[in-house]
């Protein structure tokens, strides 16, 4: 049970007007947040909004939990017990199990989605012996399913958790009176095989599945023992570092923003690759003897303009400023390679003149929307970056970028690059592009660049219209960080 509120600036309380409430339109599931509504039964009109506010109203929901958790205490426990048995009875629209197939190349992703799955209580078997599956609703004959595959049952308690992680999402469509897409709270589709790169079979009939020919596995080691993986010494250990070469590796560690940097602080520390935090003072100084600096998803005022001195310490605010910019083309230009994710391709674009633009900005909401949800890319296979990287690869799209190559390019700096220099690594699918949540105007999509290498100078741009680290969760695009970090 998890609660967040709106933060106040810091620790300074804000004055909060009616005007500036009205401006708030469609955030976070509510249409108008000036209008009371089943899931905001106290409509807020504005006033002085502080931090004490937000411990107090954080205060009273826990209480409000606690005491009802308490004076209704046999009822939950009744009604939680009733939850888990009512998973247990079959369900006829519902598939029987999934199957997570043997031999699959990524055996590292195989093994902490089965880690992941198990860790939420999900009982996970593996198989015996050979066992016969249909595998598509009102299939005749069954097929053989590997031996070494591992199956997850839908009749247990955590049957609702099984089917949101494994299914598809179809998230409603759902349009404010303006035609803007109404916001939802958070993204609107998460399957998890197609984030990690897992492929699954969705089973319909199951022949043979008994005590002789499926186990349950008491812990990953088995499963691991199972794909010939090492055993871990600790829950979710540590994954080998797949790089073959030994890059210098920089991640650009603003002050604006902590997320997108630490998500891919986690993926590099998670697969045990060496790199060095490059605060702004050094991209301003020129302090970049790197082979390759990645830029997480910030925005150029993020990165460029940072924060501002009348609110924040010198030391903090500024960003990397122009003498930063200028920096970063010269290290290009030089040799380095660069490696943007997502927002911070904007910056790029612009201040390097790179013969390419976002065809997304701009559109409005009722144009297009993707507020986060899987969708396809169709990778080239014969580049470099694409190695050990399906034709048909899932990636997470969040509010993100679609590339295009103009076909005249602006004024030329730095010994840079025309169109023909640059080289598409990944398009947006021609068509169905979303394969879980819900998108608006997928046609600004499909077909559209969303992976490009460019020259700049001696040295190399790599873009990434979306953010391939995406919370840590997208495995499935891990390997083309990998390969774009290799000298």
């Amino acid at each position: 049970i998890l609660s967040e509120a709106a933060s106040a600036s810091l620790m300074s309380p804000l004055n909060v007007t009616t005007d500036d409430l009205k401006l708030n339109r469609g955030v976070r599931g509510l249409p108008n947040v000036l209008e009371t509504a089943t899931n905001y039964p106290d409509a807020w009109k504005g006033g002085i909004w502080r931090p004490a506010d937000i411990a107090r109203i954080e205060t009273i929901a826990s209480r409000g939990l606690l005491s009802m958790a308490a004076k209704y205490r046999q009822r939950y426990l009744r009604q939680f017990y009733q939850y888990g048995w009512d998973n247990l009875q079959s369900v006829s629209d519902d598939p029987v199990a999934f199957v997570i197939p043997a031999g699959q190349p990524n055996a590292g992703s195989v093994s902490r989605f089965v880690e992941i799955l198990m860790a939420q209580g999900i009982e996970v078997y593996q198989m015996t012996r050979e066992l016969h599956a249909k595998t598509e609703k009102g299939q005749v004959t069954f097929g053989e399913v590997p031996l070494g595959s591992f199956i997850v049952f839908t009749n247990q308690p955590q049957r609702s958790n099984i089917l949101s992680l494994f299914e598809r999402q179809k998230y409603p469509h759902r349009l404010l009176p303006n035609g803007d897409a109404e916001v939802p709270y958070d993204v609107a589709g998460w399957t998890l095989p197609l984030q990690m790169g897992v492929d699954h079979l969705t089973v319909w009939q199951l022949q043979g599945a008994n005590a002789s020919s499926i186990k349950l596995l008491s812990n990953i080691d088995e499963a691991r023992a199972v794909m010939n993986l090492d055993p871990q010494k600790v829950p979710f250990a540590k994954q080998p570092n797949p790089l073959k070469t030994n890059p210098r590796i920089g991640l650009y560690k603003g002050f604006t923003g902590s997320m997108d940097e630490g998500w891919t602080r986690f993926v590099l520390d998670t697969y045990q690759i060496p790199f060095h935090s490059i605060p702004d003072k050094d991209m301003r100084s020129g302090n970049l003897d790197f082979d390759a600096i990645i830029l997480p998803s910030d925005t150029e005022n993020m990165i460029v303009k940072g924060l501002t001195t009348t609110r924040y310490p010198d030391e903090f605010a500024g960003g990397i400023g122009e003498a930063g910019v200028e920096n970063l083309k010269k290290y290009v230009a030089g040799g380095g390679k660069l490696i943007c994710f997502d927002a911070s391709c904007a910056m790029v674009i612009k201040q390097f003149n790179l013969p390419i633009k976002n065809v997304l900005t701009g559109l409005k909401r009722s144009e297009f929307y993707n507020p986060g949800s899987v969708v396809g890319l169709n990778v080239d296979g014969k580049s470099p970056l694409a190695k050990g990287l399906s034709e048909d690869t899932a990636a997470y799209f969040s509010d993100s970028s679609a590339f295009e190559i103009l076909s005249e390019p602006p004024a030329v700096a730095g010994g840079l690059t025309r169109p023909k220099d640059i080289k598409i690594v990944a398009r947006y699918a021609p068509k169905n592009t979303l394969l879980s949540g819900w998108m608006l105007g997928e046609k600004y999509l499909n077909g559209k660049i969303a992976l490009a290498e460019t020259g700049y100078g001696k040295g190399k741009i790599i873009l990434f219209a979306f953010r391939p680290q995406h919370r840590g969760q997208s495995w499935g695009t891990f390997p083309f960080i990998f390969n774009a970090m290799e000298k």
